[in-house]
């Protein structure tokens, strides 16, 4: 039998072979996938729900004071069901790909490069410009905004509570030991105990919060209902990108024992936004109702300093963050070492790819000591490039693989692609205003 051809940048997943002649439309791409150390079911709905539920969540009063009670709750729903989209529109175009052209697995830019190729002539060119930017974003995905806020965070509890004076270079340091250990776990198996205590982390911290929400009676009176024309894009900006976890969709699915899961009715991903719309909307209404609008950015802000579980939260998310480090670095790391490994001998495989893992983690450190205020100017990045990533391109995915025919009765697929594409634009828009004006404020 004539061997399934692989594309390029999935040569290191094996492809099981039989001596049978399967037809494309009788091929099975999760049948012929052969992962050595596969995620469970479970493992993968652990990793998913922490993809999407991190510190993020403390900010989520602060969007409500923005968005209103009822425009709050429905717009969380909105965009846990938006999100879900994305992944369901990607994950199932890829599908369908690798069963027509016979492959076992696609990542992110190979589905979109393959999607182009199917699509009109006009656009497949485009192809392989569109999988080259998108694999160079992934790969330059940083963890420097996490390594910061883990060694701040530390920074302000510690020297707070000891009388220290120790500055936030050393506690960046510091905290780069265990994450140099962290970031060489090479298997999203193994990290699966890193996001369930991250997970099991920030669930703390949002108990905690309610300890502090409910110790008065909670009560609706000057509680705006539904937003003002010019707070329903910082509501729209928070709550969104706090849920997006687009870049992890292919590493996650790629990596299952039963992919099958992965999207269906009721499918991990069905069921981890569903759970996360009912928690941040829970959340962010209390958190609002109890505080109205004096409610600051991160509620934790809204509770007495001087008391100990105050520091707690702020440890427990530091912690929280810090394990959840690994599986951020999972995708720029798998990508550049996807790029490389062909020029290495294979004898030299392990030692190369621990090389390249503590080379990028140093660049990470190095840019967290050396580069004032990253943060911010990476808040603008995500802001013009999140969108993109996270909802135009599934879309174009979407839109030139069903080209010309494929888009239901009256096109009604085409117009809903239009119109999620002119929200996306909506989205970008407003989201690179706001991060322009934090980087003004910045330097005034």
């Amino acid at each position: 039998m004539e061997k399934v051809p692989v594309a390029e940048g999935v040569e290191l997943l094996a492809v099981k072979l039989d001596e049978s002649q399967i037809t494309p439309s009788h091929y099975d791409p999760h049948k012929y996938r052969d992962v050595p150390n596969p995620t469970s079911t479970l493992g993968t709905f652990v990793h998913v729900m922490k993809s999407a539920l991190g510190i993020g969540i403390l900010s989520v009063p602060y969007a409500f004071k923005n968005g209103g009670l009822v425009f709050g709750v429905l717009g969380a729903f909105f965009f846990a069901m938006l999100c879900s989209h994305s992944a369901h529109i990607l994950v199932s175009t890829s599908y369908k790909i690798c069963k027509k052209e016979r492959l076992p697995v696609l990542g992110f830019g190979e589905t979109v490069e393959k999607a182009c190729a199917n699509g009109p002539p006009a656009v497949r060119v485009l192809g392989t410009t569109l999988r080259n930017i998108i694999d160079w974003y992934l790969m330059l995905t940083t963890v420097v905004v996490f390594i910061v806020f883990v060694g701040t965070t530390l920074r302000e509890v510690v020297n707070f509570r000891t009388g220290w004076d120790w500055s936030d270079r050393t506690y960046i340091l510091l905290v780069g030991v265990p994450i140099l250990l962290i970031t060489q776990i090479r298997e999203i198996k193994y990290l699966v105990p890193f996001s369930a205590i991250a997970g099991f982390l920030i669930l703390a911290n949002i108990v905690i919060s309610l300890i502090f929400i409910f110790q008065e009676p909670l009560t609706l009176e000057n509680r705006r209902m539904l937003p003002t024309a010019s707070t329903v894009a910082p509501y729209m900006g928070i709550v969104y990108f706090a849920l997006d976890a687009t870049s992890l969709i292919f590493p996650l699915e790629n990596q299952m024992r039963n992919p099958q899961h992965y999207l269906g009715c009721p499918g991990i991903v069905n069921l981890n936004y569903i759970c996360l719309a009912i928690l941040y909307s829970f959340f962010g209404a209390v958190g609002y109702i109890r505080y109205g609008d004096d409610v600051e950015s991160s509620i934790i802000l809204n509770f007495p300093t001087e008391n100990v579980l105050v520091s707690c939260i702020q440890v427990l998310s530091a912690v929280a963050v810090l394990f959840s480090i690994g599986l951020i670095f999972y995708v720029p790391t798998e990508i550049a070492w996807k790029k490389l490994h062909s020029k290495v001998p294979k004898a030299w495989n392990g030692l190369a790819q621990s090389g390249l893992r503590l080379a990028m983690l140093a660049l990470n450190i190095a840019a967290a000591c050396g580069i004032p205020h990253l943060g911010t100017f990476m808040g603008l990045l995500g802001a013009v490039l999140n969108p993109i990533l996270a909802l135009w391109i599934p879309l174009i995915v979407d839109t030139v693989y069903r080209w010309p025919n494929e888009f239901g009765r009256l096109r009604w697929r085409l117009a809903k692609n239009v119109a999620l594409c002119c929200f996306g634009l909506f989205l970008l828009v407003t989201g690179t205003i706001s991060s322009v004006k934090n980087i003004i404020e910045l330097y005034k």
